[in-house]
């Protein structure tokens, strides 16, 4: 869909782009970083009901895998594992196993949307590096991103296009973000701050 709309459909990213974030990133003909930008790993997420929280996919799956494999080993310790178990039922198991393959299938797809898409032994280790953290957290940087081969235009900190970037960045947090409207941003030349106004 963006392709659709432009030819040299770029992103921008301040901060961190997570998961759905680096998807998006992956399409890009160009994607604009520095030094306090990040993109996270592609890490689908399952919801467990009772407790009212996402957790990765390939966790549910690795817990289920490894019990499975104790419970072959140990049958006497069935039930314990069972117990732990509780919150994962077969369709939540199912669920998590396919949006990991759903994900596998869809990086390589994101990125022949590119101009110049890279080549299958590239993008094989792309969604490898986006997929392999073992935490939601994990991420990567400019330098990482660049030579993974993604297409990455590095802007200096201290130039004038990244500035006016990260301004409209703070303010977008500021105004819109997940902090709230009361929210004090303080731009110095080497550290940003946001405080909550008294």
């Amino acid at each position: 869909m963006c392709h659709s709309e432009r030819d040299d459909f770029s992103i921008i990213v301040a901060d961190l782009a997570a998961s759905a974030a680096t998807l998006l990133s992956l399409a890009a003909e160009k994607i604009v970083m520095s030094d306090t930008s990040a993109l996270g790993p592609i890490d689908p997420q399952v919801l467990l009901e009772q407790r009212h929280q996402y957790f990765p996919a390939k966790e549910v799956v690795a817990i289920v895998n490894d019990l499975d494999e104790r419970t072959k080993t140990n049958p006497q310790a069935f039930e314990l594992y069972a117990t732990l178990l509780a919150d994962i039922d077969a369709v939540i198991y199912q669920t998590a196993k396919a949006s990991i393959r759903r994900t596998e299938e869809l990086v390589p797809e994101l990125l022949q949307l590119r101009r110049n898409p890279p080549s299958l032994d590239c993008s094989k280790r792309i969604v490898q590096q986006l997929q392999s953290h073992a935490m939601h957290s994990a991420t990567i940087g400019h330098h990482q991103a660049s030579q993974l081969g993604l297409p990455i235009e590095y802007l200096s900190p201290q130039s004038e296009r990244w500035q006016s970037l990260w301004r409209l960045h703070a303010h977008y947090v500021a105004l819109a973000g997940p902090y709230p409207t009361d929210t004090v941003i303080i731009e110095g030349p080497k550290v940003s701050f946001h405080f909550k106004a008294m």
